[in-house]
């Protein structure tokens, strides 16, 4: 874990950093010396912005006006960063910037870590809610086992729900955003605890430390943190979006701060967790992908103590 999270989060340099511009300007060249950006083309500061309000870039520069926009809850730290850069570009020119902010954060998260969070608890609430239906259930394939983590999920979604809004007040628009939480932790609650029983249905109790291993030591990681995408290593840029945290965490983010745009990809993938943990547990709870193993080598019912000691493993 040590390794992973250190590995992932040590060195905050931006790679491939997606920045828009509307058109070409030395201050920009300046600024790629420093720092590497993906250049996306805009015809003038509204289309940038709007790009920028549909989480598509981080922000951007209008060589027209010599302005720079930023998108503050894409990232804690390009805020900070982007402007500096342009700054110390237009400096020696003599030229005077301006300074646009888009999806500013909310005074209830004014550094945008109630996302990352929430996932984290998400992910916690899914291995752990698997590894109690195998154990109330007393096999690792037992019938019914995907309604019960179906209930888990939207009962556990719930409690968060209240508990992040009404309770807590720790994201804006509470009455508006309220519903459309409670289905995304679901969500994300369901892939993970679905994901967790596969591998539980197929290797048994050692499934659950190949979940936390996946989801927690890789999977969260990999999710940006605070810091953004953009601001990790290439090896965790390249496994976030194949994973849940990475998604949950874009899902919720910009379900807060970006009207709820860019946010079709992970619903897809965090669906397709879904749909593909629910049928693989339903096939292997009536052993149909078990047959080579034969009738003597199917596995016998798991122990409460067995399975518990590994969900004790702690994530952090």
């Amino acid at each position: 874990m040590v390794t992973t999270y250190v590995s992932a989060q040590h060195a905050v340099i931006a790679r491939n950093l997606p920045w828009g511009v509307t058109g070409s300007s030395p201050l920009t060249t300046a600024v790629q010396q420093h720092i590497s950006l993906d250049i996306h083309h805009y015809s003038d500061q509204a289309a940038l912005e709007a790009a920028a309000n549909r989480a598509e870039i981080y922000g951007g520069f209008v060589p027209q006006g010599n302005t720079v926009v930023i998108a503050e809850a894409a990232s804690l730290v390009s805020p900070a960063q982007l402007p500096a850069l342009y700054e110390q570009a237009a400096k020696p020119k003599g030229q005077k910037l301006a300074l646009k902010v888009t999806n500013k954060l909310p005074k209830q998260d004014p550094l945008g870590v109630v996302p990352g969070i929430a996932v984290f608890v998400l992910l916690v609430a899914g291995y752990l809610g698997s590894t109690l239906a195998m154990q109330r259930t007393g096999t690792a394939a037992a019938r019914r086992r995907v309604l019960s983590l179906i209930g888990h999920a939207i009962v556990a979604a719930l409690v968060f729900d209240v508990i992040i809004g009404p309770i807590l007040g720790a994201c804006p628009d509470v009455g508006s955003n309220f519903w459309p939480l409670w289905g995304e932790f679901a969500l994300m609650c369901l892939a993970v605890a679905l994901f967790a029983a596969t591998l539980q249905s197929h290797i048994g109790p050692i499934g659950t430390l190949v979940a936390i291993v996946i989801m927690v030591f890789f999977g969260y990681p990999s999710a940006g943190g605070v810091s953004g995408t953009a601001y990790l290593p290439a090896f965790w840029q390249g496994i976030g979006p194949g994973l849940p945290p990475w998604n949950g965490t874009t899902l919720v983010r910009n379900t807060l701060y970006f009207d709820g745009n860019s946010i079709t990809q992970p619903l897809v993938v965090l669906s397709i967790y879904v749909v593909a943990g629910a049928a693989l547990v339903t096939l292997l709870t009536y052993g149909r992908l078990l047959w080579w193993r034969g009738a003597k080598k199917r596995r016998s019912p798991i122990s409460p103590e067995e399975e518990g000691g590994i969900a004790a493993i702690p994530p952090a």
